[in-house]
């Protein structure tokens, strides 16, 4: 029997197979779809479970903050800082447990008709405040702190260190002498002294009613006394990026040291300086409780997480839930915050071997 052979030239080449393969059922390659260097961070990201439930808790945290504060105010009727009678124990003299009714009298034995109202956390001290109310508010303050004092520490860093890497030499020599300087300053010692001299007259700057007494004195002390570790890890980034080819290439068509700077150097710089970010408002947090704690940080009758703290060693055996609602708080946040570093850090540098 004849067969029929069909003879390819050797011109058509691989062009006439590839047509008799696709009659034949054999599928085509899909197109390879180019990701940019924003889309595979996210992707990275996103696999983090722990780093994404720390960043949701975050969110959360500010909304609780900033929307359910004022919400659970107007509902309970009363706000952080108004004291009532009933709030204490008449018994003990003890702050009263959580879920208690208490009574709007200002004073015990008050004449006249008073409401109840309650306490979800209980009472927070002799004072008798709601400990739920202060410590949604004071949620605020830490809050407040604790960014305001790490956007003023980063920005300062990032100027501080990218003029040192970039023009080195003597530039370079006089911001690491600053640097430690500052590293070596006694900064609980000079708050010490901050308190007790001017403190009261500095606590009054609230910009107008925008933060409460004390916030803006703890972010200036914190935020200028902070700033030499982002000013290292920047300085260090630079030196390595102002030797690269695009650097080189920007001098060469004239551009300016503050163009190179703002335009070549920082958008490489943005994934250290979120990550670290994020780790240094979890440090901010924990100074502000440590300080107000101590008594030097914000005083009364401004909410904190710290001050809060402060009054639980007096009652860490009649009523310990004193010490556990705000440092549960404490516990949480800087926990979030440093779970949602980590995940961004594995996210930015893909050769780090991170969780995910």
């Amino acid at each position: 029997m004849d067969e029929t052979k069909d003879v390819i030239s050797s011109g058509a080449g691989l062009a006439a197979v590839l047509p008799a393969e696709g009659s034949l059922g054999v599928a085509e390659p899909e197109a390879v779809v180019a990701r940019g260097y924003w889309d595979q961070v996210w992707r990275r990201f996103r696999r983090d479970k722990i780093a994404i439930a720390g960043g949701l808790f975050i969110v959360f945290l500010l909304l609780t903050a900033y929307i359910g504060a004022p919400i659970a105010k107007r509902l309970l009727g009363h706000g952080p800082d108004d004291q009532f009678a009933g709030g204490l124990d008449p018994k003990t003299l003890l702050p009263v447990g959580p879920w208690t009714h208490v009574s709007t009298s200002p004073y015990l034995g008050a004449v006249g008709h008073y409401t109840s109202t309650l306490f979800v956390l209980g009472g927070d001290g002799q004072l008798g405040r709601d400990e739920f109310l202060r410590l949604l508010y004071g949620a605020q303050t830490s809050l407040e702190v604790a960014i305001g004092a790490t956007v003023l520490s980063i920005t300062v860093g990032v100027i501080m260190g990218a003029m040192a890497g970039f023009f080195g030499g003597v530039t370079d020599t006089i911001v690491s002498r600053l640097t430690e300087i500052v590293m070596a300053f006694p900064i609980l010692l000079f708050i010490i002294a901050l308190a007790s001299t001017v403190g009261d007259r500095l606590n009054k700057i609230t910009l107008g009613g925008i933060f409460g007494e004390g916030v803006v004195t703890l972010v200036l002390v914190l935020g200028f006394f902070g700033w030499y570790y982002p000013a290292r890890i920047v300085r260090a980034q630079v030196l390595s990026l102002r030797e690269k080819e695009f650097i080189e290439a920007a001098r060469m068509v004239g551009a300016s040291d503050a163009r190179i700077i703002r335009s070549h150097l920082l958008p490489h710089l943005v994934a250290p300086i979120i990550v670290l970010s994020t780790i240094t408002v979890a440090q901010f947090i924990l100074a502000e409780a440590g300080l107000s704690f101590l008594g030097i940080g914000i005083q009364e009758p401004t909410p904190s997480w710290g001050q809060l703290l402060s009054v639980g060693p007096s009652y860490y055996l009649t009523q310990p839930w004193l010490m556990v609602w705000p440092g549960l708080a404490v516990l949480l946040a800087t926990l979030a915050f440093n779970l949602l570093g980590d995940g961004l850090r594995d996210a930015f540098d893909p050769r780090a071997g991170g969780r995910s």
